[in-house]
């Protein structure tokens, strides 16, 4: 019996009937090989375009015009392929470098007639952003503009004085994409490439909230001051954070002291919450980018506090005998729990 494939355990089960199913997919350098044919191509087209249309190409409502046309091809070709059923890596690619570089001149034209302090400019391509992840069957096309809806939003909020809420915005943004896709399994695909691209931009969020040199303001006080209180953000983030270890049914006795933390430290709730997830989930990736978002957000509060570096020293020697304990303690009362 254990030298039995996993079909013939089925068929054992009577749960399949005939021969096991050939994987048909090519190689992976195969697929290597195609996507980068599908650049090359994409870039020859571009710089064609670039070269027979420089200079319309340098006024903004001619850039916007030109955005405009490489996104209906992209899409155009993104649903062909779809619905024939004819979607390779070849394709995939080429369709990716056309509606990047169609954002990229939708961005230049719109910014060089807007100003950029703008709230409606930043919440629209937000929104534009959101449309173009919704309409484009494309795990990357989905991923990078989820990333860059969240970093567009929290521009605007900013324009408005309201960028720590943006962060909150964001995780549960995440929170209810993971939740669609737990009640549509059919559409699984669409919402974890959303949720891991919001999920990125949560690494950044945390960088623009910090100052561009010593002594400067950073990025979001340089587009509008801030309107809220800064204990608010983490709070927001450690309800967010419970709220979902309840509709978890996680075990809160463990769970609470994370939310704690969550409410001391800015941007902890937002690392917690995708380990929360990705560990419910078993998504390697989301547990991935948890950790690099709790080591982010507690390297930046190590280096903002402002003490010594022996008060420092002394207090990660405090926090790993506190964690060691509490590691014994959770084996102790483990041990005592009955099976």
């Amino acid at each position: 019996m254990a030298d039995l494939t996993p079909w013939q355990r089925l068929q054992q089960a009577n749960l399949v009937e005939g021969d096991a199913p050939h994987d048909t997919r090519p190689h992976w350098s195969s697929r290597f090989l195609l996507g980068m044919v599908g650049w090359i191509a994409a870039l020859f087209l571009l710089f064609f375009l670039f070269m027979s249309f420089s200079q319309l190409t340098r006024d903004a409502n001619s850039a916007l015009m030109m955005g405009v046309v490489l996104m209906a091809i992209a899409y155009s070709l993104n649903r062909f392929a779809q619905r024939n059923a004819t979607s390779s890596d070849l394709v995939d690619q080429f369709v990716l470098a056309l509606a990047l570089a169609a954002d990229a001149w939708l961005l230049y034209g719109l910014i060089d007639q807007l100003d950029p302090h703008s709230a409606p400019l930043w919440l629209g391509l937000a929104l534009l952003s959101l449309a173009i992840a919704a309409l484009f069957e494309h795990w990357l096309i989905r991923l990078f503009h989820s990333f860059a809806a969240a970093i567009l939003l929290t521009l605007g909020l900013a324009c408005l004085g309201l960028q720590l809420l943006a962060l909150p915005l964001v995780m549960a943004a995440i929170t209810l994409c993971w939740l669609q896709a737990e009640r549509q399994p059919v559409h699984h695909q669409c919402y974890e490439s959303l949720t891991l691209g919001l999920a990125l931009s949560l690494l950044v969020l945390g960088r623009l909230h910090q100052p561009l040199w010593d002594g400067g303001a950073n990025m979001l006080d340089e587009l509008g001051h801030s309107r809220l209180p800064l204990w608010l953000n983490p709070l927001l983030c450690a309800a967010l954070l419970l709220g979902v270890m309840v509709r978890l049914k996680l075990p809160l006795r463990y769970g609470l002291p994370l939310v704690l933390i969550s409410a001391l430290i800015p941007g902890m709730g937002a690392g917690t919450l995708v380990l929360v997830l990705g560990f419910y989930a078993g998504s390697m990736g989301l547990m991935t980018l948890a950790g690099l978002l709790l080591l982010g957000f507690g390297s930046l509060y190590y280096y903002d506090l402002g003490l010594t570096l022996m008060t420092k020293s002394w207090l990660l020697l405090g926090s790993g005998a506190l964690l060691l304990g509490t590691r014994q303690l959770l084996k102790v009362l483990n041990g005592r729990a009955p099976s």
